[in-house]
This record gives C-alpha cells, structure tokens and sequence, in this order.
C-alpha cells in the first residue's frame, strides 16, 4: 500500500471520528496505521531534516517536553511534538500522520516526543532518534509495568536499538545505569544537582524506591538525598558510583511558589537561571530540558529566556485566579511525585483547603494501592480542610457525618468554604 493511501484512509478515519465525536485524533490514526502500513512512521519520521528527540521517565516527561520546545522554537526550529500528550507509540504515530500532507510531507524542521516508558523500545528502532532524554525511574501504576529494573531493562533494550546521544540523570543511580546500553560511551551526557543542600531528616519519609546497587544489589551509601531515591550515593562495594555530571546546577537560591533562582553550569560556563515553577521535581525537569537543549546547539541566553517566561503545562502546577482565591492543578500519580507535592505545597501551611481526587481508570493505573506510602499525615498534622472525591474518593479518605477523616493518622477536619485552595489529582481527572 502507497504512504499517499494509508494517509487517505487514515486522516478520514480520524475525521469521521471527529464528526461523531469519538476521539480526538491522538490516538485512532496510529492504531490504524499500525495495522496497513507499519514501515510509515519510519517513512514520515525520514522527513524531519534536523531528526527526532524522545524524552522519557516515570515523572515530569510533559514539563521537560514542554521546556525543551520552547528553548527549540527559541532557537529557530519547527517543532512537531506530541502536545496533548499521548506518549504511546500510537499517539506519537498519529502525532507524524497528523502533520503530513497526503504526499508523505512534513514542514516542521524537528520531532520532539514524550514517551512512555515502556513504548520506548517500541519507537526507538523505527524512528532512529538523535538524542534520548531519561528523567527518572520511580514505581508507577504497577499493574502496568511491575519492578523496576524489569522497566529498566525494556528501556536499555530501546537505547540500545539506537545510535541517539544519551542524556541520563546522574542522580537516579537506576538511570545513571543506563549508560551500559549506549553504543557509544561518549555520547553519554549526565545532568545532576550540585548546589542544592540535602533534604536529609527533614525530608518526608517515603518508600525509596531504588536505592540500591543497579550491578550487585548492595544497597547504596548517600552523602546527601534530595528526595526519594534522588541523590548523590555510592556502591559500598565500588561497584557502581554515580558518575560525575557534565551538566549540573551548581546554585539554588531559597524558592518560592512563585519562582526558584539558581546557576546551571554548561559545558564550565555558569549561567543564572529564573524557573517560574517550584518544587526540587521541577528544578530536574528544567536541568535535564537545559542539558538536552544544550547538547543539539541552543545557546544559554536563549535556554535561560525560555525558562524565565516557560508556563505549566496543563494539570503540572497550572495556577487559576478565582477573584480572591488561588487555585493550584497538581497532578499525582506515584508516591514520590505526591510526597514532593505535599512537601513542596502542603507541608506547614495549615490555611490551605486541599481536593484530592483519585481515580482508577484504565489510563490511570488499576493498582492504586501506591496512596499508602506517601505521607499523608503531614497533611493531617496542618489541619487544612480537605476534601476527597474521584471514583477512589471513598476508599482514601472516609466522609461521615460531613466530617473528613484521613485514614492515616484518623483526624477529622471540617470542610469550608474555599479559601486558598490546592487541587491535587490524579491522571485521568478533569
């Protein structure tokens, strides 16, 4: 079948969908392409003269998509990228189909895509990208993807299916393992933080999710934790170090919700930075957007203007002005990036008023059994006016009596009139 029929049949497809209001495009053009043509996203992704970025992890892949399209278009380039978000190898095929002509033909100069984890492998073969970004590894909707270094391995196994340059987390020691699938050692870059003091026992207690030896098992020695299993630790065997970053962020100022403030060094050269999104999560979204974009030729000025005037991606601290009040879209959907919401938003802030929604859908994750590590009772211990709902509502919190009671620590609060508010839920919410 010719590139000009299956584009035919497929964007009718996607339009007579559309009509009938059965989709949104992101998903039905690859899923039909899958079954005609499968050699097409090879063909359209050929189109690109200045190649495909991917960008994976557990946490923050829609923030650092987001980033690094701005530096891109910043710096001159068409980016055609998966902007709502459908980061399975479908989506990113209908993202191909979408903008090409009937002819087969792309004007856009590159291709950013967020990928999820575990479609990497997927992808990686057929649209032989240029550079590979991987953020994080952290226990996600685990009736999906199971153990962590099974995920790991489905992950090298794509890298290894490429001859993109690596941009890999120094911090994540799951991540930093990476490396022994590249092809070529010296197309491995390492972004991690420096100049940011250790979390250590003031940090919330949560379960460390791969704090361990990726070569022997041992568990791992930390000199300083940032959060999770994010830090800078060594094998006390010797078996595995974290490597030392090339890129890093050698100065955080104190932060706000408003903004953080600190130095990246690029390539030796230090160049102040402006984030106007908070949270240490965030500040590794920026860095690995900051690394990656450097690494295909964007210069600092023009990374440090991208973050400087960047906005929230949706439902990623998006922020909604309601006369008076302020309204925060958080999104959770694992322990660490839940803890690292409490911590950053909640933590100490006793006048907040907080919905937390919780769903179990088939795109969220069935197993939300993952609610039970993360350290709800620093919320109780505030006492802000919290609120439960989604279709998991009941089960996390119970109501009785109008009376909010967090299973956790068993403290009743009553909910009020919305004041400030913070918004947290969880994928599939809206």
């Amino acid at each position: 079948m010719s590139v000009r029929t299956t584009l035919t049949i497929t964007k009718a497809a996607n339009k007579a969908a559309r009509l009938l209001g059965k989709g949104n495009g992101t998903a039905l053009p690859g899923l039909i392409a899958e079954r005609l043509q499968p050699e097409l996203p090879a063909i359209l992704a050929s189109q690109l003269p200045h190649g495909i970025i991917l960008v994976t992890g557990t946490n923050g892949k829609t923030t650092t998509t987001k980033l690094i399209l701005e530096m891109l278009e910043a710096h001159g380039e068409v980016v055609l990228s998966n902007r709502a978000g459908s980061n399975l190898r479908r989506g990113i095929i209908s993202t191909l189909i979408n903008a090409a002509s009937l002819k087969g033909e792309i004007k856009a100069t590159i291709g950013l895509f967020e990928v999820d984890e575990a479609s990497l492998r997927l992808v990686t073969q057929e649209l032989k990208p240029r550079a590979i970004l991987v953020l994080n590894l952290f226990r996600d909707q685990l009736d999906r993807y199971g153990e962590l270094d099974i995920l790991a391995k489905v992950i090298g196994e794509g890298i290894a299916n490429t001859e993109a340059e690596l941009f890999l987390n120094a911090d994540d020691p799951l991540v930093a393992s990476l490396a022994i699938y590249a092809k070529n050692i010296d197309k491995v870059t390492y972004f991690g933080i420096e100049g940011l003091p250790s979390a250590g026992t003031s940090a919330l207690v949560t379960v460390s999710d791969s704090d361990r030896c990726p070569m022997c098992g041992t568990n791992l020695k930390y000199s300083r934790v940032f959060y999770g299993h994010i830090g800078q630790y060594k094998c006390p065997k010797g078996d595995f170090d974290r490597p030392q970053p090339q890129i890093t962020i050698t100065n955080a100022k104190a932060a706000s919700l408003e903004k953080q403030e600190f130095t990246i060094s690029l390539d030796g050269k230090r160049s102040e930075m402006i984030l106007p999104l908070p949270g240490t999560y965030n500040l590794y979204n920026a860095l690995g957007a900051a690394a990656l974009a450097a690494g295909v030729g964007v210069k600092s000025k023009t990374i440090a203007d991208a973050l400087a005037h960047t906005t929230a991606a949706f439902g990623r601290v998006e922020k909604v002005k309601l006369g008076t009040k302020t309204l925060y879209l958080l999104l959770i959907k694992n322990p660490a990036g839940f803890t690292q919401i409490v911590e950053t938003f909640l933590r100490g802030k006793a006048d907040q008023n907080v919905m937390i929604s919780i769903n179990d859908n088939p795109a969220d994750g069935r197993d939300v059994s993952w609610l039970w590590d993360v350290p709800l009772e620093a919320i109780s211990a505030d006492k802000p006016k919290i609120i439960a709902t989604g279709i998991r509502g009941a089960g996390f919190i119970e109501n009785e009596n109008q009376r909010i009671t967090l299973r956790t620590k068993g403290q009743s609060v009553t909910p009020e009139a919305l004041g400030k508010v913070v918004l947290a839920h969880h994928d599939g919410f809206s």
